[in-house]
């Protein structure tokens, strides 16, 4: 009796253990059951363990060449760093000095031509890297192979004197902004004619056209990590729709004038410019507030100076950082020295910008962020300051001062010489048309009609500001930019390759 005692209660325990390590066993060889009656702590256990593993098969290198071991937890390191600095909203990447290399118009990698009949004003690349999209002022709106340069597909505008069906299938007038969501699933379009088109990526059809908007829709956005879409508009108005259910959600207002620029990251939040009421304004959207940061910078002979004094007192204090970007690029010291005699003969001759218009945003992180405007100044924000952190004063240079009477009708002051009649314009800098950012690094691009699209690198330290890294040369006015930053294919590491779209 007391063998057979001992045999069941053996068997009991037996039981109980199976219960208690159930969760032991290969995560792919669970079932439903399995999961439901996992408590919270071993379940985040086990995504845990599941993270790091594909982080470290995505990190693996060659043992033959290196210390594998050491490089996984180096790269292993580095890759959970960075996720969770991202996840805290604020950038920490630094990849800028990576593209200090000199760049010439042979080395653009390819020219998406010969599709749309009028100008392109806007251009977006989808997460996944494979597809480009172009929107015109025909109406046009055009998907693009990437690798290839390769037309996919043409949406058609359709006529103004269409009726109301027609027009749901596309743009009747300029369309002036292109978003595609974060999952690759659709592309939204906002255009003059008032209307937001959203469309399928996969399918390649229209889905549905949003008519809420008075006025032109001149930019729309979407958040990251969900498909809600954020859209402006020059009837001063920011609305948000959930794309996923093709439904209208909520209307911000709040500025004086027109909307001209917004963008937005992962953070149920946007921040937008208000053209001519020189404002920008970050819409959190949870909290139903509004923080507004007041812009209007001017470019005078004080300011020039000033910034003259601080760029040679960051060369001193960067010396070493700047060496090495000049022996990877001499033409980058060229530009910065061009810069340095502009800024001396501005203030030489007592001239004087006023931002009237604050035009294009970018955010470099979910607290910090960028603009351009009419005064050529390229500005630096933070949510903690309500005035600009950072003024890089005319960034892309000024208009040519002088011109053929041909091309002007009314002389300013007349040029002395033998040589044809010329005349003397007055000083005006190139604005700022366009801004793109790679969230969460150290870089970011802005463009105007100087025929360069310049890169530029945040500064380290607590220190706000950013230098010039390249400049890309781009024939013609640029009308919009948009960046991505791709890993390789079945690869999770931090090191990723940048792709770069502008319209002209």
């Amino acid at each position: 009796d007391e063998e057979g005692g001992d045999d069941e209660s053996d068997n009991e325990v037996g039981d109980v253990n199976d219960l208690e390590h159930r969760y032991g066993t290969d995560e792919n060889d669970m079932s439903s059951e399995d999961e439901f009656l996992e408590t919270a702590a071993e379940k985040r256990l086990r995504l845990a363990k599941s993270y790091i593993s594909k982080v470290k098969a995505s990190t693996e290198m060659d043992a033959d060449e290196y210390d594998a071991a050491q490089i996984d937890r180096d790269l292993i390191a580095e890759r959970l760093t960075s996720d969770a600095r991202e996840r805290s909203g604020k950038w920490s990447r630094r990849i800028a000095d990576q593209f200090a290399y000199p760049v010439d118009e042979s080395s653009m990698a390819r020219v998406l031509k010969n599709g749309h009949l009028l100008p392109v004003t806007c251009v977006a690349i989808s997460p996944n890297g494979q597809f480009v999209y172009s929107g015109s002022k025909d109406g046009s709106l055009i998907k693009w192979q990437r690798e290839t340069g390769r037309k996919l597909k043409v949406f058609k505008g359709q006529k103004k004197k269409n009726p109301a069906p027609n027009h749901n299938l596309g743009h009747c007038d300029h369309i002036l902004s292109i978003a595609i969501s974060s999952d690759n699933k659709y592309v939204a379009t906002g255009g003059r004619d008032r209307r937001i088109h959203i469309w399928s990526v996969d399918e390649d059809r229209h889905l549905i056209a949003f008519h809420q908007h008075k006025d032109a829709v001149t930019g729309v956005v979407f958040r990251r990590g969900i498909n809600h879409l954020y859209s402006c508009s020059a009837d001063r108005m920011v609305k948000m729709w959930n794309v996923d259910e093709l439904a209208y959600m909520d209307t911000l207002f709040g500025h004086q004038d027109i909307i001209l620029s917004i963008d937005a990251l992962q953070r149920e939040q946007a921040v937008t410019t208000g053209s001519r009421d020189k404002t920008l304004r970050l819409w959190k959207i949870a909290d139903e507030a509004q923080l507004v940061f007041r812009g209007g910078s001017t470019t005078d002979q004080n300011r020039i100076t000033k910034a003259l004094s601080e760029g040679k007192q960051d060369a001193i204090e960067a010396a070493a950082e700047v060496r090495a970007i000049i022996e990877q690029n001499p033409s980058t010291a060229l530009h910065a020295e061009e810069y340095r005699d502009l800024l001396r003969s501005l203030a030489a001759e007592n001239t004087e910008f006023c931002e009237e218009s604050v035009d294009v945003v970018a955010m470099i992180d979910e607290e910090t962020y960028v603009t351009g405007g009419d005064s050529g100044a390229l500005c630096l924000w933070s949510v903690q300051k309500k005035k600009p952190v950072f003024i890089h004063h005319v960034a892309h240079g000024v208009q040519p001062t002088t011109a053929s009477t041909d091309t002007v009708s009314t002389p300013a002051v007349e040029t002395d010489g033998d040589s044809s009649p010329a005349i003397r314009l007055p000083t005006r800098s190139r604005w700022i048309t366009a801004l793109a950012a790679v969230p969460f690094t150290d870089l970011f691009f802005s463009a105007s009609s100087d025929g360069l699209v310049r890169m530029w690198r945040m500064r380290p330290g607590k220190v706000p500001g950013f230098d010039l890294v390249n400049a890309i040369p781009v024939a013609g006015f640029v009308n919009g930019l948009a960046v991505r930053e791709l890993s390789p294919e079945g690869s999770l590491s931090v090191r990723k390759d940048i792709v770069l779209a502008v319209a002209v």
